[in-house]
């Protein structure tokens, strides 16, 4: 099975989750709550600076290769006497291969002039070319910089997916959590409403004999707790709007706020299969390649592999040719008077004996490779594990959700039987009320238990590094 295939599963997962939701048109879905995140989230908008800087990074690289000019005058007068003066002027153009092209002008004068720098009256023009024949030739510093620049380009995509990854993450554990806390209030309401139901039914009875005080006053007890575990519950679900509503933001930095127009969904969705063994499998594989955390160990290996030649470059000698072709401009014709015979050469010899800074840091850049390797695949394993952590808990919440709701049904036949044999005067109240308290406690079970599992489902391609969460 191909990771696009894997992929699809996944999203066809989290979006039956999704249409669920979008039955009522009120009802603030996750899709919606995602959809902010994804447009206006100060962290959606941070991960997308960091493109930016890395389009920066590259575009401050290539400056190392940039054309520039220069010039210089030296002037002497002492006197009366003009001593020299130096005038140089000229453009140099460095290139991708280390060689570096060079022309420029030079005129000089003086009654003092070094005969060295005696030019024509009129001046003199030169080109050449500058070539490292040793260091520098197969790489070099500029080089380098652009390679690194362009690696760390590509590795903040990987950067901001991982950041994507977990604001999206974050964001629907945040979302299920308020729809737990709202379903559990909704229970305790129902729950109320049906003591009080039952207290008013009661003080009837009582009314006509049929009922002791007692069981009046057991009744109304109850009522009370029940009111009380709903002012908690709708303190939880009031407290997690609040912290949903920290990932709703719109335009120009606007924080919003959730209100009772768009609540969230009120029913038990249908539980959604768990993913394969098989595509388990295949997503463990390809976790070395597809998770951004191992994309950024790559980018990190390669920029540490860049050092690396660098340093291994630095044992070359320091040899650089310089040759330059000269002219004297006659007129306009600035090539007039050009010959082959008129020309300027030299080379730079430079190299330590003994090598010893340069062997150290060759063997510095060894080192932080082999670190990075042996922490790459520490976090390979770690990875692995932690997908296995999602898959294991979606497979035991998947079997605790079925078998809850058998528990559901046991406890709504008990509940009932019990109803029928209060009616009949062969059961008391206390037992009816603690019937209906297991029920409750069944409910609030199943709900939590719910949206654990509906968070898993998406854990697991949280987990496995895939971008399944947008629209």
């Amino acid at each position: 099975m191909t990771l696009k295939r894997i992929v699809l599963i996944i999203v066809v997962v989290f979006n039956g989750l999704l249409v669920k939701a979008q039955r009522d048109s009120s009802v603030f879905t996750l899709q919606q709550l995602l959809w902010y995140v994804e447009q206006y989230h100060p962290v959606s908008l941070q991960s997308q600076i960091l493109i930016q800087q890395g389009e920066s990074e590259i575009r401050k690289a290539r400056g190392g290769f940039d054309p520039y000019l220069f010039a210089g005058l030296d002037q002497k007068y002492y006197d009366d006497k003009e001593y020299y003066s130096l005038l140089g002027t000229g453009l140099k153009v460095p290139t991708w291969y280390g060689v570096e092209l060079k022309t420029g002008y030079d005129q000089n004068r003086g009654y003092y002039l070094n005969p060295q720098n005696t030019v024509p009256d009129d001046g003199l023009w030169y080109a050449g070319i500058s070539v490292p024949v040793g260091k520098g030739l197969v790489i070099d510093k500029r080089r380098v910089e652009l390679k690194k620049a362009r690696l760390y380009a590509e590795s903040t995509k990987a950067e901001q997916e991982k950041m994507m990854l977990g604001l999206y993450f974050e964001a629907v554990k945040k979302y299920w959590d308020w729809v737990a806390a709202y379903n559990e209030y909704k229970v305790y309401d129902e729950a109320v409403e049906l003591a009080q139901t039952r207290l008013r039914a009661i003080k009837g009875s009582h009314e006509f004999g049929d009922k002791s005080a007692i069981d009046t006053l057991e009744a109304y007890i109850v009522v009370q707790n029940r009111q009380l575990n709903k002012k908690g519950a709708k303190l939880k679900y009031d407290n997690e709007t609040l912290e949903l509503s920290n990932y709703l933001w719109f335009e120009n930095g606007v924080p919003l706020s959730i209100t009772d127009m768009h609540p969230p969904v009120y029913t038990v969705a249908d539980k959604e299969d768990v993913i394969s063994p098989d595509s388990i499998n295949n997503l463990i594989n390809t976790l070395g390649i597809s998770h951004p955390d191992m994309q950024l160990m790559d980018y990190k290996l390669a920029s540490l592999e860049v050092d690396r030649k660098l340093k291994r470059e630095s044992f070359k000698p320091n040899l650089k040719l310089n040759y330059n072709i000269l002219n004297e401009p006659q007129g306009s014709n600035v090539f007039r008077g050009y010959s082959i015979n008129n020309y300027k050469w030299g080379f730079n010899f430079s190299m330590p004996l003994f090598l010893r800074e340069e062997r150290g840091s060759y063997e510095q850049s060894i080192f932080k490779i082999k670190d990075a390797k042996w922490k790459q695949n520490l976090k390979l394993v770690e990875l692995q594990n932690n997908l296995l952590k999602y898959y294991n808990t979606q497979l035991t919440l998947s079997e605790q959700v079925d078998l809850y709701a058998n528990v559901i049904k046991n406890y709504n036949r008990l509940l009932e039987a019990e109803k029928q044999r209060f009616d009949s005067g062969e059961s008391s109240l206390f037992v009816v009320n603690a019937r209906e308290n297991y029920l409750i406690e069944a409910r609030l079970k199943m709900i939590s238990l719910l949206a654990k599992y509906n968070v898993s489902l998406v854990g697991v391609g949280y987990a496995a590094g895939i971008s399944i969460f947008k629209n």
